[in-house]
């Protein structure tokens, strides 16, 4: 009886609530903490310093790491610009012609990260402050895609395509933006047009045309790539021209405005030296047709067809490239131009 008495009022207890006496406090539960203590200073581990540096200051430091020995700093210096310059409205302290002379040398880094960020950078440059300087991004293009480097010359096409995206007229009709590139491709992917045989090639059997192998298994997708970006490059120079109403004010706009495109008699040749076809400027799509005619189309031609017989992925970007080019030069018809003067003597004594 004792024991199962005892049980009961145990039991009790934990039903039952404690008088609490007038005047005294409640007890404090056994975790409890006192925080009624007061402090002067909250001292942290780091200060926040008054003299921190400010956005522009920031900016220009990350800048200068683009060009660090380290492959780390670099690419996280790219990411830093690029995540500043998507911002609304893009922070840009030092403008886009400085951006663009200390970015331009890197296209060809050596690191594949490096190299993936300032592509990202530059998608996010505006179109309109890049579009002045396009001759000479092109002349970094040029040098990315004919490098040594297999990873660079990918990333090379890459850099193209950005820019054929954002400006492809400007592209396509600046000075030595046309030929150039178009040598640059046939460079690399190998195709050339035999010379005609001489008594010495004739009897040596020596050909200057390289061989271009299609297999393989490292760079394989290359080949196809290149035919891609070829493609997309040719469409933007054989893109037609939008056509400009005509009102009866044009005639007097003709003769009284003075014009508003660089040398605009230029294709005279009055007061230039002679003519450097490579460096030239092909403003409208007859000229670069006819360039195009006269000095690659025999070669794309026969490589595309050398393509096609290899089939998979090379020979669907060839039928790709086909289609381009039988569109672009199907109006194109080979007439005597008033500046070819390669026979413009034949028959004269001099």
């Amino acid at each position: 009886m004792g024991s199962s008495t005892k049980k009961k009022k145990e039991k009790k207890k934990d039903f039952q609530k404690p008088k609490l006496k007038v005047g005294k406090a409640k007890l404090k539960p056994d975790n409890f903490t006192d925080t009624s203590f007061k402090s002067k200073a909250i001292i942290l581990q780091q200060q926040l310093a008054e003299n921190a540096p400010n956005p522009t200051e920031r900016f220009r430091h990350y800048l200068s790491l683009t060009t660090s020995r380290s492959d780390t700093q670099r690419r996280d210096a790219f990411s830093y610009l690029a995540s500043q310059l998507s911002t609304n409205p893009p922070t840009n302290p030092v403008g886009t012609p400085t951006l663009l002379q200390k970015l331009l040398p890197m296209m060809s880094d050596s690191s594949g990260p490096v190299r993936g960020q300032l592509l990202k950078l530059l998608r996010n440059l505006p179109t309109d402050e890049v579009r002045p300087h396009v001759e000479k991004i092109m002349l970094y293009i040029r040098g990315t895609m004919t490098n040594i480097s297999q990873e660079i010359k990918d990333d090379g096409l890459n850099y193209m395509e950005w820019l054929l995206e954002i400006t492809g007229e400007d592209v396509v009709s600046g000075a030595g933006c046309w030929v150039k590139p178009l040598r640059d491709f046939m460079s690399v992917l190998g195709w050339t047009i035999k010379p005609p045989p001489t008594t010495a090639t004739a009897k040596s059997g020596w050909t200057s045309a390289p061989r271009t192998t299609f297999g393989a298994k490292k760079y394989g997708q290359s080949f196809p790539r290149q035919m891609l970006v070829l493609a997309k490059f040719l469409e933007t120079g054989f893109k037609p021209g939008m056509p400009t109403p005509w009102t009866s004010n044009n005639w007097f706009s003709n003769i009284s405005r003075v014009p508003r495109t660089p040398d605009p008699f230029g294709y005279l040749g009055l007061f230039k030296p002679p003519r450097d076809e490579d460096g030239e400027i092909y403003r409208n799509r007859e000229d670069r047709q006819d360039i195009f005619h006269k000095r690659f189309r025999a070669a794309v031609e026969a490589g595309v067809d050398m393509a096609k017989k290899e089939g998979g992925m090379a020979g669907r970007a060839a039928a790709a490239l086909d289609q381009v080019l039988k569109e672009g030069m199907a109006d194109y018809e080979h007439k005597a131009r008033l500046d070819d003067d390669e026979h413009l003597w034949d028959g004269y004594i001099m």
